[in-house]
């Protein structure tokens, strides 16, 4: 009797009641019973536990048998709790459909890098291009306490902007009716102050004084996530990396202008 490699359990177990009780030495007077009943109690005790028929349906379909991982011992903690079956599968599956996901955001990652590639060049041309300098007449001086230092000095020029200016006393600038606005050529931007003498004083809460480091990470990141070619991950963190950099250096421009 020939049963399918795909029979259920019931189908396997029947069979071997009918064969047992066909060949069966009480039953069956034929001197080949004994060794027939013999044959098929081996044959049903591999077919009837799990592992060891998926080695023969292996066997008879490649004609090798697949290799089998011993037995683990038990564990001793009691508190241990084996993982679920396929746990590994799952997990590796939605590792692999992120890893897709990303790869489908690259393209963008990559043109995101780009422009703010460009952006940093913009402002990196900004701060080393020379500075446009304007006439302004002083209006009001104060001294700043707590928060920018000993020796700085909040200024109210005539065109209606306070400027907080850093490592100055109000006795330099007291006796000068005009100083010299000096910003950026592009985004006129404020980079410092200078009075009648020439004495120039440096503005530090601008994104080109104490906030020069955003810019400084911005163009790092973006040159890594233009040219570095390798790793998806790499390229689609460098993307929202820059993205966040663009409000931050948005916000240090805001404060400066």
């Amino acid at each position: 009797m020939k049963i399918s490699i795909y029979a259920r359990d019931a189908d396997i177990k029947r069979a071997y009641r009918q064969l047992a009780f066909q060949y069966h030495p009480d039953k069956n007077a034929s001197p080949e019973a004994e060794s027939i009943i013999k044959e098929l109690n081996e044959a049903y005790e591999v077919l009837s536990d799990p592992q060891k028929k998926l080695v023969y349906d292996q066997l008879l379909i490649t004609g090798r048998a697949p290799k089998v991982e011993p037995a683990r011992a038990p564990n001793r903690d009691p508190r241990y709790r084996p993982n679920p079956a396929g746990y590994g599968f799952r997990k590796s599956s939605k590792k692999k459909e992120l890893q897709e996901l990303m790869q489908s955001y690259v393209p963008l990652a990559l043109n995101i890098s780009r422009f703010t590639l460009l952006c940093c060049v913009v402002l990196l041309c900004d701060f080393t291009l020379p500075v446009n300098k304007r006439k302004e007449t002083i209006v009001e001086l104060s001294k700043v306490y707590g928060g920018y230092g000993e020796n700085d000095v909040r200024m109210r020029a005539s065109d209606g902007k306070i400027y907080k200016l850093g490592k100055v006393t109000m006795d330099e600038l007291v006796g000068n009716s005009y100083v010299l606005i000096c910003t950026s050529p592009l985004l006129g931007i404020s980079k410092r102050v200078e009075n009648e003498k020439g004495t120039r004083y440096r503005i530090p809460v601008s994104i080109y004084g104490n906030f020069l480091f955003f810019p400084g990470i911005w163009l790092i990141t973006s040159l890594l996530g233009v040219f570095y070619k390798n790793g998806i991950e790499f390229h689609f963190n460098l993307g929202l990396v820059n993205l966040l950099f663009v409000f931050f250096n948005l916000i240090a421009v805001y404060i400066s202008s």
